[in-house]
């Protein structure tokens, strides 16, 4: 999870400078390797925490998940750059998304077995 969201989150710092192409093009192209990855980490890790049995209804849970986060996201995202401008609102997302950070660290933490300081 971390360096799918750390990809992310650096993808959309890049695509600030929006008044650079190749700038927008990299930042695209680095938030989608690091989406991709966090996309693939969190199914695998659903998975993982459930019986065979059970990948059914995480499937269901996962793509509710995603699909209202991606709306959610959108319509954030559109009031964000509205009132503030392309720049500042996707510097804004990419802050938001290392507020997951936090629980993706914890997360690891736990899964390997070392105690939280």
């Amino acid at each position: 999870m971390v360096p799918g969201l750390l990809l992310s989150a650096a993808g959309m710092l890049i695509t600030v400078a929006t008044a650079t192409p190749v700038a927008v093009v990299v930042g695209s192209a680095v938030f989608g390797a690091g989406f991709g990855v966090a996309q693939n980490a969190t199914l695998t890790l659903m998975y993982a925490r459930v019986a065979r049995p059970s990948f059914g209804t995480v499937t269901a849970v996962w793509n509710l998940a995603y699909d209202a986060g991606m709306g959610a996201g959108a319509a954030g995202f559109g009031l964000a750059a509205a009132h503030t401008g392309y720049p500042w609102a996707f510097a804004l997302t990419a802050a938001v998304m290392l507020l997951a950070l936090g629980p993706a660290l914890r997360d690891a933490r736990v899964r390997t077995g070392s105690r939280p300081r």
